[in-house]
């Protein structure tokens, strides 16, 4: 083999491995499995007797989730009523989003929810932490 074969053959060989280099590296916005990473916004509705947290897709096509939680309820101490791991969420969009309602016994009472979804590959997609506390009454003139 002469020394111009020889480069030739090692030219190629850098080609080949650049470009299956190049293909491998898509970028952050793809999972594991090739196809974009979903992406939630969250959203908290405060009522006297409930309050209601929405985690939207930015997906109109629906989706199988899972999703583990700590629910606490008045955050100043702390104190975790529940905690939900690795609930199965089937059918998501942005139509449907995952609701979790939880029921507040007194107006007063504050609440938390920290949130973990994840992806059917596993691939961690959304985490918060939200409080909602009552807000502070504006007071009237007698």
């Amino acid at each position: 083999m002469t020394t111009t074969t020889t480069m030739r053959l090692i030219l190629a060989c850098l080609f080949i491995a650049a470009v299956l280099l190049s293909a491998g590296c898509t970028g952050e916005e793809q999972s594991s499995m090739g196809q974009a990473v979903t992406e939630f916004r969250s959203e908290t509705s405060g009522y006297d007797d409930r309050v209601e947290f929405r985690f939207v897709p930015d997906s109109d096509d629906p989706g199988t989730y899972s999703a583990t939680c700590t629910i606490e309820r008045d955050v100043s101490w702390g104190t975790t009523i529940e905690t939900r791991e690795n609930v199965r969420y089937e059918g998501i969009s942005r139509a449907n989003p995952i609701e979790i309602v939880i029921p507040r016994e007194d107006p007063l009472d504050r609440v938390a929810l920290e949130i973990e979804i994840r992806n059917t590959a596993g691939d961690i997609l959304h985490q918060s932490r939200t409080s909602v506390a009552p807000a502070t009454p504006v007071p009237t003139p007698p």
